[in-house]
């Protein structure tokens, strides 16, 4: 198992939501580039912060219920975190613990879980400049979880990249910060090839992707917003959830420039300081909002 060694305790504070920008020109509502915007509900969540969901009767011909959290570039000094379960007594918890204890506004599951150690995360986990534990290599069947990340660079800018290769020995050296999903779902502005062909290779790859699970992503747009989704999945008749390349195609709707998969099925969770769990989580196997699943990396903002 390759472990990568951690820093006794790192806490992550990331750039300004200010400083996310890849345009810079578009300081509005995200909700204006949605499509159809009038359908959609929208909950201030903070300044610069929203939380804008929909209930779809039909979207890629079943039922959806799909929730984002923006981050607008110029949101003063807000901005995003990664955090562990490491850096806490307890390796594992639900994602509404993780928000409480970071005094966050709004978190979302991230990084998977597959394999290994509870305290490492399945591809790269860099806080600070400094590596968590993590570990790549997955067996071949599950290549494909920790083969993409989000980081900032020096300029605080979001960007994304695949692994490139069998593990990340390269440290991605241009970020201070960096958390590992699953595959590169968009890529400047185009479904990822992959993706796209759905040419994956294995059978638990092709039914963790070529099937319809419930989702969680990260994107930035055109126009320099950062978005949390959630796709809820696994509840007949009111969320069905989505396929990689139907979650692709759905965030290309959104205006997503770049952006990977996170952890779904069952880890999909959203929450918001206001409102508590605001999608529906799989683990009680209820449509409602009582059925998170304890992980081990969220996504937040603050």
């Amino acid at each position: 198992m390759n472990i990568k060694k951690l820093p006794a305790y790192i806490f992550i504070w990331l750039m300004p939501a200010a400083l996310l920008s890849g345009c810079g020109n578009d300081s509005d509502s995200v909700l204006s580039s949605f499509p159809e915007p009038e359908s959609w509900t929208l909950t201030q969540l903070d300044d610069g912060v929203e939380l804008i969901q929909r209930h779809y009767d039909s979207l890629f011909d079943a039922p959806q219920f799909i929730h984002v959290v923006s981050v607008t570039p110029d949101a003063g000094d807000i901005g995003l975190g990664f955090s562990s379960g490491y850096l806490f007594d307890d390796l594992r918890k639900p994602v509404s613990r993780y928000g409480e204890r970071l005094g966050a506004i709004a978190a979302i599951n991230s990084g998977f879980g597959h394999g290994g150690p509870d305290y490492a995360n399945s591809g790269i986990l860099k806080i600070d400049g400094e590596l968590l534990p993590f570990f790549d290599d997955e067996p071949d069947e599950l290549h494909f979880v920790g083969s993409s990340a989000v980081g900032l660079d020096e300029d605080g800018m979001p960007v994304f990249r695949t692994r490139n290769g069998d593990d990340w020995d390269d440290e991605w050296p241009e970020v201070d910060h960096a958390m590992a999903g699953g595959h590169m779902l968009v890529t400047g502005g185009s479904v990822y090839p992959v993706v796209y062909d759905e040419s994956y290779t294995t059978h638990i790859e092709d039914r963790h992707s070529a099937v319809r699970h419930p989702r969680t992503a990260i994107c930035r747009t055109y126009g320099g917003h950062t978005l949390l989704i959630a796709a809820d999945g696994r509840h007949d008749g009111e969320a069905e959830g989505l396929t990689l390349n139907e979650l692709a195609r759905f965030m290309l709707d959104l205006g997503c420039m770049d952006g990977i998969n996170l952890d779904g099925g069952g880890s999909t969770t959203m929450w918001t300081a206001a409102k508590g769990v605001v999608n529906h989580p799989t683990d009680n196997q209820e449509f409602d909002h009582e059925g998170e699943r304890e992980i081990k990396t969220v996504i937040y903002v603050k």
